[in-house]
């Protein structure tokens, strides 16, 4: 009797972890203000053009304006400049940290507190980030954020894009 008892606590435990696993990943899919400034941080400083989905209509004009097509040639132009590829100017942010300075319905106010190093090769990032290899640069921003079309983009002037 008590062997049946046991595998009911047991199947019932199990089943409770499988429905709260379910319910944390549609948590963690929920679009957030403090995800989109991160996300698009993480775009910006590796430099990549999928920066834009996060920007709001207005940064994201059209081609002949657009704020991300200038801002990546213009970086890549700075490293031909100084006789480098645009992959030298990437950077990877960690220790990220996000406080919420005010939000209402439709637009929030976001301080990104985080560490940026230079974007290398895996390995050699695992042995920097070990031993305190190479300069490390403290971000401190406040950015914009808005809500439109249903989803958060980034507005404002968010680190020199604009």
């Amino acid at each position: 009797m008590e062997k049946g008892s046991n595998s009911t606590a047991l199947t019932l435990a199990l089943l409770l972890g499988i429905f709260l696993q379910v319910l944390f990943a549609f948590a963690d899919t929920a679009d957030t203000p403090n995800k989109t400034v991160v996300k698009f941080s993480k775009a910006y400083f590796k430099l990549d053009p999928a920066m834009s989905k996060y920007l709001c209509q207005n940064l994201a004009v059209d081609e002949e304006t657009d704020a991300v097509s200038r801002f990546i040639q213009k970086a890549a132009r700075e490293a031909r400049d100084r006789g480098f590829n645009i992959s030298y100017l990437r950077s990877y942010l960690f220790d990220i940290t996000t406080h919420t300075i005010t939000r209402s319905e439709d637009s929030a106010r976001i301080r990104l507190l985080c560490k940026r190093r230079k974007l290398v090769n895996p390995i050699y990032a695992i042995v920097a980030k070990i031993f305190h290899i190479g300069n490390t640069y403290s971000v401190d921003e406040v950015i914009d954020v808005i809500k439109e079309g249903g989803k958060w983009k980034v507005c404002g002037r968010p680190f020199s894009l604009t």
